[in-house]
């Protein structure tokens, strides 16, 4: 009898004896070669997000690398959303274990009948011709199939601007999970681009002679920037809080704390003068005045079908009570510009060498 080998398991040992092996299994992978990672951190929702692999080559300025919270490579991972850095085996994806727990089994299950066959054939050998009697011991071979782990790649794709590594995430976070650098800024800057091709698609509808629907289009965009500067916003500021001062958790960043006060400039910056920070501070005053009246655009965009108000009226010299808004291109994109100069400042608070306390 032929000793048992498992030998298709044997291709991924990586140590210890062969009635102990040590494996390396491969984990499954999205299309586009990511891996799924699941964040420790039960409140860094959404928590799910992927890495991909690193660049073969990376050459990390003297700028960027003050940047990082750790040197990027294996070792260690940090949760884009919350910032949490652990031990690799941390962001293991429970369904990733299990998939390769199938994988190995199958592995096995295909080892054991290749052994049978063998021994099969060894046993006909010997006992299958001559003799009183004659025996045979047939082996019919039943291969399973694969399992099929499927993993899906995440709407938002992204390469860290600092170490280059691919990752997806849901629609907005913090930052990068190798090298551990803030990138929110780099997530709005996706936005604008998303804008961008947004007010191209508007101009092309206008020149077909399609004009209402591309006032539609053009308003989605011009919409969509304040709902991204407010999501970022919003997010940013929490994060600062728990970080900086977790005992004021519910007095800053409750519900009645909050509302919706990042869709106002002065109430937006009373809520980070809380904390010492005033992210506007990188526009002049012509600047803020035009963010101002973008936001109330949005406000009548969104809840008047684009017919300005008394109040919208107020803030523009243009328009008077019921006549529809402008919308121009040039101006959508003005406004986006405006809000990623604010998240860029604002950026700068995310580097783990800042300390923050209330004013």
């Amino acid at each position: 009898m032929k000793d048992l080998r498992l030998r298709n398991l044997e291709k991924y040992r990586t140590g210890g004896t062969q009635d102990r092996m040590e494996l390396s299994l491969p984990r499954p992978t999205s299309p586009s070669g990511k891996v799924y990672h699941y964040s420790p951190k039960e409140d860094a929702a959404p928590r799910l997000f992927l890495v991909g692999e690193a660049p073969e080559e990376r050459t990390i300025s003297d700028v960027n690398r003050s940047r990082m919270r750790r040197e990027p490579g294996p070792g260690q991972t940090v949760c884009p959303y919350s910032g949490h850095m652990a031990d690799d085996e941390e962001f293991t994806h429970a369904d990733d274990i299990a998939a390769v727990k199938k994988h190995a089994l199958w592995l096995v299950a295909n080892d054991v009948s290749d052994w049978l066959g063998g021994y099969a054939k060894d046993f006909n050998r010997k006992f299958g011709k001559g003799g009183l009697i004659s025996m045979k011991l047939e082996h019919k071979p039943r291969r399973r199939v694969k399992p099929l782990a499927i993993r899906e790649d995440l709407l938002r794709s992204l390469d860290c601007g600092v170490c280059g590594r691919s990752y997806g995430v849901y629609a907005l976070a913090l930052f990068c999970p190798d090298c551990g650098a803030p990138n929110v800024a780099m997530h709005f800057r996706r936005e604008v681009e998303i804008v961008g091709e947004q007010i191209a698609l508007a101009d092309d509808l206008d020149e077909q002679g399609r004009s209402e629907i591309a006032y539609r289009v053009m308003g989605n965009a011009h919409e969509d920037v304040l709902t991204a500067f407010e999501a970022t916003l919003k997010t940013v500021h929490a994060y600062l809080v728990r970080t900086h001062l977790p005992e004021r958790v519910e007095k800053l960043i409750g519900k009645k704390a909050i509302g919706n006060a990042f869709q106002n400039v002065d109430r937006g910056r009373s809520v980070f003068a809380k904390i010492g920070i005033d992210p506007f501070d990188g526009l002049n005053d012509l600047e803020i005045e035009n963010l101002r009246l973008n936001i109330q655009k949005r406000h009548v965009l969104g809840h008047n079908l684009g017919v300005a108000d008394e109040h919208y009226a107020s803030f523009s010299e243009d328009h008077e009570p019921g006549e529809t808004v402008t919308l121009i291109g040039e101006d959508v994109k003005r406004f986006a510009d405006y809000c990623l100069r604010v998240v860029e400042r604002l950026e700068e608070y995310l580097l783990s060498n800042v300390t923050l306390s209330e004013p």
